[in-house]
């Protein structure tokens, strides 16, 4: 009974394996078929994505190839804006002192009253120093009053009233120093003229 029990059930264990091996090799061909799918699925997409990302990108490029032209000139238009600015800026730093010692020499020259005689005149930048002879104080205020009214003095002063030693003539009995002190470009601006000369050398 013992040997025939076990002859009859090999054969169902040897089909139940052969099942089980089956429907193992039916499970790895399904998942390595999905795996295949999944991964077609995927490189199809990023195919997609790098033809759309390229066809974007050769879009933009057209459109910045057509602007290259219309940007090189408005970059050339705004740098000879800013030359020609810097240039007037340069040129007003420059030109100041000049300018304020012209119209300091036509208000002494127009000066109709004798009783203040400039006897030397010190110009620089943003200062004037006169050096006169008056017959008195208050022909001297009066004068320096003319003089600070011009355009540009931002201060005046009289200095060093005294009486000239050795004078012959009573209209010149007093020494004057005059002040006058002018406007001028802010510091930013007169340092980036002063700058430009060795910056164009530099280059």
């Amino acid at each position: 009974m013992t040997a025939a029990r076990g002859f009859n059930l090999l054969p169902h264990r040897q089909r139940d394996a052969r099942l089980a091996r089956r429907r193992r090799y039916i499970e790895w061909t399904s998942a390595a078929l999905c795996g295949c799918a999944a991964v077609a699925l995927l490189m199809a997409w990023q195919i997609f994505e790098r033809t759309r990302i390229e066809s974007e990108r050769a879009a933009v490029e057209h459109k910045l190839a057509a602007l290259a032209s219309p940007l090189a000139e408005h970059a050339r238009l705004v740098s000879a804006a800013r030359n020609e600015r810097e240039q007037n800026e340069r040129a007003a730093t420059l030109s100041g002192p000049l300018v304020h010692l012209l119209d300091l020499l036509d208000a002494l020259s127009a000066e109709s009253s004798g009783a203040v005689v400039v006897r030397q005149l010190r110009h620089r930048e943003r200062d004037t120093e006169l050096l006169a002879a008056s017959s008195d104080h208050a022909a001297s205020a009066a004068w320096l009053n003319r003089l600070a009214g011009l355009k540009g003095v931002k201060d005046s002063d009289l200095s060093d009233v005294r009486r000239a030693t050795g004078a012959a003539d009573a209209s010149t009995a007093f020494g004057v120093t005059a002040h006058l002190k002018w406007d001028g470009p802010p510091e930013k601006s007169r340092a980036s003229a002063a700058a430009q000369p060795n910056t164009r050398g530099k280059k």
